[in-house]
């Protein structure tokens, strides 16, 4: 199950990489804009196999000892498959140092996300669901993760108008 996961995540992931996080409405392939709430963004698309609503936040501050990287990004995603069919992923803008993971700290909770190329998810759907609760209590969290050149980033996500976006992704993809 985790791995056709992780293909639909990868597509968000692509998706949203080339499409900025307020962007304008296209093709039903891609993904299209449907509402900003607070610091989150909600985005909608059909894969073939039916509709993909997903919500994505930026960094509202990034440190490391990197010298430059693509646009980062965190996503909750609802697919059009059985349950459990909702997952949390993260984009740093870099390909990730193979074998590590990635820490996902909200208050005094820390989760370790598996990685491979520039994206990284939870281990299990259990942990996307304990991950998303934390993600509707807290206000913010950080994400730290090691780029193939060993240089690190910190990323701190703003959570305000996460669950709204969340409960209106769910809404969105019944």
């Amino acid at each position: 199950m985790r791995a056709s996961l992780m293909v639909v995540s990868f597509f968000v992931g692509a998706s949203v990489a080339s499409v900025p996080l307020q962007g304008r409405a296209q093709s039903s392939t891609s993904p299209q804009f449907v509402q900003t709430y607070r610091d989150w963004n909600l985005y909608t698309y059909d894969n073939g196999d039916g509709k993909v609503c997903y919500i994505a936040s930026e960094p509202t501050k990034e440190e490391g000892n990197y010298s430059r990287r693509g646009p980062a990004a965190v996503l909750v995603a609802k697919l059009p498959m059985d349950p459990p069919n909702e997952q949390v992923s993260v984009q740093p803008g870099y390909a990730y140092l193979d074998g590590s993971n990635v820490e996902v700290t909200l208050g005094s909770n820390t989760y370790a996300l598996f990685t491979r190329g520039e994206h990284a998810w939870a281990m299990t759907a259990e942990d996307d669901s304990k991950l998303v609760e934390e993600m509707k209590k807290g206000t913010e969290m950080s994400v730290r993760g090691t780029s193939t050149k060993e240089t690190y980033s910190v990323d701190t996500y703003s959570l305000l108008g996460f669950t709204a976006a969340y409960q209106a992704m769910r809404d969105a993809c019944g």
